[in-house]
């Protein structure tokens, strides 16, 4: 086991205690692998698709997923970086969920980031979003299914998680409390129009889950420092277990 992961393991030992026990839990315990990419800001190749989807949204919804179908962090615009994501989340149904999850990864200009992620967001935090209590385990939604942004194919996710995180850019704080969003999900991409990492399904629900999204939401009027000024960085080979807690 390489130094990384020996340290990454302390670190997730020491917040998985913190965590507390969790009784009654479906546990999904993930880790990254494979090709990692950073999602740069573009058109979005499902846009198309997402649009009787956006249609049925308020108007102030409808306006913000228009402006990010054309430029957002869902294109087929990628770059291939480096990382790693090893986290533990427990689902107890619509409260008490938690999680205990670190990633780290070099984006496309260098930089390097640290997440520590060790809560679960309020119910009301993402309002266009299914909560389930924080943690969600087994569901389909995004694309065509009305929940969620639907400029994301329709995926199966092993584990769908809304909370915040202790955000570190070349070791500085960047912000206490990032919003963001992680999902081990069927995969959506691979090669086509000429990209390597292009969306491939609208409705991706059965392909292999392996996919792993993790996506950073900067507060607002404050936009983080990368393209687009959203983080969105995936994993596109990884693995996740679930078992249940008595």
């Amino acid at each position: 086991m390489s130094a990384v992961f020996k340290g990454v393991g302390a670190v997730l030992v020491a917040m998985t205690a913190a965590a507390g026990v969790h009784v009654g839990a479906r546990v999904t315990r993930v880790v990254g692998g494979g090709p990692v990419i950073q999602v740069l800001p573009g058109l979005d190749a499902m846009g198309d698709s997402a649009a009787a989807v956006i249609a049925k949204k308020p108007a102030e919804q409808q306006q913000m997923l228009k402006m990010l179908a054309m430029n957002g962090p869902f294109s087929d615009k990628v770059a291939v970086v480096s990382g790693t994501f090893v986290g533990t989340f427990w689902d107890r149904g619509t409260s008490g969920d938690s999680v205990a999850a670190l990633a780290m990864f070099a984006s496309q200009d260098g930089a390097s980031w640290r997440i520590v992620i060790d809560r679960v967001a309020p119910e009301d935090e993402g309002p266009m979003d299914p909560h389930w209590g924080g943690v969600g385990t087994d569901v389909t939604y995004h694309g065509a299914t009305g929940l969620g942004v639907p400029l994301v194919p329709t995926v199966r996710a092993q584990v769908s998680y809304y909370g915040m995180a202790h955000l570190y850019r070349n070791g500085t704080l960047l912000d206490d409390a990032a919003a963001l969003h992680v999902m081990l999900t069927s995969q959506t991409r691979g090669r086509a129009r000429g990209s390597s990492y292009a969306y491939t399904c609208w409705n991706c629900t059965r392909n292999r889950v392996e996919e792993l999204h993790l996506i950073l939401m900067p507060p607002m009027g404050k936009m983080y420092p990368v393209p687009g000024g959203i983080v969105h960085v995936m994993w596109q080979r990884s693995r996740g277990t679930t078992t249940a807690e008595p």
